[in-house]
């Protein structure tokens, strides 16, 4: 892969994920303000998950700061036909995901997980700048 694409990379990282966990719909990363940053599913919503994101994760963690638990690693939001599985990267960006009904939460998270822990800082919002710049 070359250097020159940072939205080819971020791409291909989430395209993996989202292509080895059966279940998972789309994945995106976005930046907890309500930019998406990167979709690898064509069908994804990208802007207004972004939008959404932003919302559930600003509740989400004035809620942890309420509570005095620290701060925010993931929030679930459970619906009829699937789930949306939120994981803050840092606290500029957040990795989300939606999945169908019969997939397995423990596998989708724990991929959520790993990608977040081995390349959380390649995903991080700092990229935001190398990912607008590709695209002009």
């Amino acid at each position: 892969m070359t250097q020159a694409n940072p939205q080819l990379r971020l791409r291909w990282l989430l395209g993996d994920v989202l292509m080895g966990t059966p279940g998972l719909r789309a994945l995106a990363l976005v930046s907890t303000d309500g930019l998406p940053l990167v979709a690898v599913d064509e069908h994804c919503p990208a802007e207004e998950l972004a939008t959404f994101v932003a919302g559930i994760n600003g509740l989400a963690a004035g809620l942890t700061t309420l509570l005095d638990y620290g701060t925010l690693k993931r929030t679930v939001v459970t619906l009829a036909e699937g789930t949306l599985i939120l994981m803050c990267v840092d606290r500029t960006a957040c990795l989300a995901a939606y999945t169908t009904r019969d997939c397995d939460l423990s596998v989708a998270a724990f991929q959520m997980a790993r990608l977040v822990e081995q390349a959380g800082h390649v995903l991080t919002a700092h990229v935001r700048t190398d990912v607008q710049e590709a695209f002009r």
